[in-house]
């Protein structure tokens, strides 16, 4: 069956309490453990089929964001949804008080009660707030997709542009980064007052559950059971120490091999004078190699990447009216995962495939059978397995870059080390949005131009709106997903470790990998770098040790070109 003819039907919420009334009423008046894992079972499947049709109808919308049918579809579950995390609640309350609690723990695990314990934050009192949140979110999503910017005699969506802000060619770099800079400055009023209303909606949420802030609030709700905002605090010191100074040397070596002395941010994209590698052909040249590429990569990849391919599980390519961006999740009832990007003719095309395809195959190694908690783990243990991806696909990228395969490694790493201290840099901006939630739209974006300042020092936009600190504009996570950026960082960092796993012992480290893949959501994040036999980011001492094996690799790719 093709992803066309997944089957979508709207859930109808009044029958879907009632069946969970119905649930919880027989879970409680049971007489044996067996009873109630029995019932346990129903309820996941229950929300298996629920989770089916939310994301059929949100992948759909993505793709086309003006399809009037899944648009009225996205904006019932924007509005239904948080009625359903109620009934979640209700469940989880329900499990955690069980007086055969002992015996669940044993057959589920106790990771799962400690995933329970974060979701029943969330009651009847928070509704009307994620209501509002999700059309917010909407909101800022919609105009986004709906960047029409006028460049090269063409109409180019977003993701389109960015082509052009890679050009060798200096003057059409900063031309193209200015075009791009002008739609966030028409929409400048617009897309602070809906960030405005999105803190102030979130903070007001956060207290009405009876948290000090929203952090605390989005810490539990991201299921972070292993640190807290002040263990990420060190961390981001850490990477202030540690990485700072390396991002700098590596920004000096890029102007002298390019030959720009006067760097600005438009040239930090380019990183050689004859121009950036580029994939040697579009989405089914990509596609049909990624195929070759998977089926060389181990049997279990083999496995995964046809049954992919023969269902059509991609949307690919940038269009108009699609939304930005680029995602995996899964349709649980056809056991599928679903891979979305933008791509744009750049090494972002490799980059993303590979990317997603690290997410979509971890959750199809962890989905058949798997109950619904346990498919996924949280946020940055996800992204170890996309960002590891990225590396231990390296022995294939002369399929999609021929001749060009040692300057797309080359700029690949050098971009991933340098990534790091922006990741943190918009983290360290979102914890201090909330700690202040009243700080007006000019104190806001005074305040990140400083924090990017800290972490990435030799900023210099050379435009005057980018240099009042609006870069975050674009940044989709800190509308959509608040908090969601540290996890990246944390991720790169294990997912270094397994390209230098991979240098000495290919296949040893394809065995770690393929463990955390099979533990899929049943760890937490320590628990799972701890059965990939990875390093904790958060220790001190560890990117100091990393570091500088990865500027040896990049010499040696260095002295290739």
């Amino acid at each position: 069956m093709k992803f066309t003819e997944y089957k979508y039907t709207r859930p109808n919420f009044e029958e879907d309490k009632k069946k969970v009334e119905d649930f919880i009423k027989r879970f409680n008046d049971s007489t044996t453990s067996e009873e109630q894992i029995k019932i346990m079972e129903e309820m996941d499947k229950y929300k298996k089929t629920l989770s089916t049709n939310v994301n059929l109808a949100y992948i759909r919308h993505t793709i086309d964001t003006n399809d009037e049918f899944y648009k009225e579809e996205q904006d019932f579950l924007d509005e239904y949804m948080p009625h359903y995390s109620v009934l979640d609640t209700k469940m989880y309350e329900a499990i955690d008080n069980s007086k055969f609690k002992d015996e669940l723990v044993k057959h589920f695990g106790q990771h799962l009660f400690d995933l329970i314990s974060c979701q029943l934050i969330f009651n009847e009192k928070a509704v009307p707030f994620k209501q509002k949140e999700n059309q917010l979110t909407t909101k800022y999503n919609k105009l986004i997709a709906s960047a029409q910017i006028e460049f090269d005699n063409k109409t180019l969506t977003l993701s389109q542009m960015a082509p052009y802000t890679q050009s060798k060619d200096r003057d059409e770099r900063k031309a193209a980064t200015r075009k791009i800079s002008e739609f966030f400055a028409e929409h400048e009023k617009e897309i602070d007052d809906i960030y405005d209303e999105m803190v102030h909606v979130r903070t007001d949420m956060a207290k009405a559950l009876g948290f000090d802030s929203y952090i605390e609030y989005q810490y539990k709700s991201l299921m972070r059971t292993d640190y807290d905002k002040n263990d990420v605090a060190k961390y981001r010191e850490f990477v202030k120490k540690y990485v700072t100074p390396v991002y700098l040397e590596l920004r000096k070596k890029q102007s002298k091999r390019i030959g720009i002395e006067d760097m600005k941010a438009y040239d930090n994209n380019v990183m050689f004078t004859d121009g950036n590698a580029k994939p040697h052909g579009e989405k089914d040249f990509l596609v049909d190699n990624a195929k070759k590429m998977y089926s060389e990569l181990s049997p279990e990849t083999k496995k995964f990447f046809d049954f992919m391919y023969e269902r059509e599980l991609f949307d690919l390519e940038s269009k108009k009216g699609k939304e930005g961006g680029g995602y995996c999740t899964t349709i649980e009832d056809y056991e599928s995962p679903f891979i979305f990007a933008n791509f744009n003719g750049t090494t972002h095309d490799v980059e993303v495939m590979t990317h997603e395809a690290g997410h979509a195959f971890q959750s199809y190694t962890s989905m058949d059978g798997r109950i619904f908690e346990y498919i996924w783990p949280t946020f940055e243990a996800c992204e170890i397995h996309s960002m590891s991806m990225e590396f231990l696909t390296w022995p294939w990228m002369e399929l999609f870059f021929e001749e060009e395969t040692n300057k797309f490694k080359f700029s690949h790493l050098d971009g991933a080390i340098s990534f790091i201290p922006y990741g943190v840099t918009i983290d360290h901006f979102q914890h201090f949005v909330y700690e202040n939630p009243d700080a007006t739209a000019e104190e806001r974006k005074a305040k990140y131009h400083e924090i990017e300042l800290m972490y990435r020092p030799n900023l210099d936009y050379d435009d005057e709106f980018l240099e009042k600190g609006t870069w975050w504009y674009r940044q989709g996570h800190i509308f959509n997903n608040p908090f969601y950026y540290i996890d990246y960082t944390l991720a790169q960092v294990c997912a270094f470790q397994f390209l230098l796993k991979s240098r000495k012992n290919r296949e040893e480290a394809f065995k770690d990998y393929l463990e955390i893949c099979k533990v899929g959501g049943s760890q937490s994040f320590f628990g799972i770098m701890k059965a990939g036999n990875i390093k904790n980011p958060m220790n001190d001492g560890v990117l100091e040790e990393i570091l500088p094996q990865l500027l040896e690799i990049l010499d040696e790719i260095e002295k290739k070109l």
